[in-house]
């Protein structure tokens, strides 16, 4: 819950991909083990995507689902969901939405809908794709010319 700043930093880990749909809210992050040994799905509850002339920005929700490859799934961080609350970051009208959009999702995976039956763990990336530079003006905030993906 402390200040959040924007920074551009190197990842660390082994490979993630995140999958996210116009509309939804949240994303669907997939993550691999050394050697591509796919460890896991995450979905981020999140604000819907905005795209603005200099990228597409979401809002973390905080509460987050991980999700396995034998279908079984666990609430995560349900602390800092609280915290968030507690302090101000959430009001109750937003995290009644958060906590419900977390139901849709469940019920996406009860259901083994999409992407976790799309065969996204078996995604590789391109060994010939290079690493994008960042745009000029990329960690400044948008301003109010954007405009909500569809």
């Amino acid at each position: 819950t402390a200040p959040r700043t924007t920074v551009r930093a190197h990842w660390e880990g082994t490979g993630v991909l995140k999958l996210a749909r116009p509309g939804e809210p949240w994303s669907v992050w997939l993550f691999w083990e050394q050697g591509w040994e796919f460890r896991s799905w995450y979905v981020n509850l999140e604000e819907p995507r905005l795209r603005w002339a200099g990228g597409i920005d979401s809002e973390d929700h905080f509460l987050d689902i991980s999700v396995y490859p034998d279908r079984s799934w666990l609430w995560r961080d349900e602390d800092e969901f609280a915290e968030a609350q507690r302090v101000g970051l959430l009001d109750a009208g937003k995290a009644l939405r958060v906590r419900e959009a977390g139901k849709a999702a469940v019920e996406m995976i009860k259901a083994w809908g999409t992407p976790f039956a799309d065969g996204w763990e078996n995604w590789r990336p391109d060994p010939g794709w290079s690493v994008p530079e960042l745009p000029a003006g990329w960690d400044r905030a948008p301003g109010p010319a954007k405009v909500r993906s569809r």
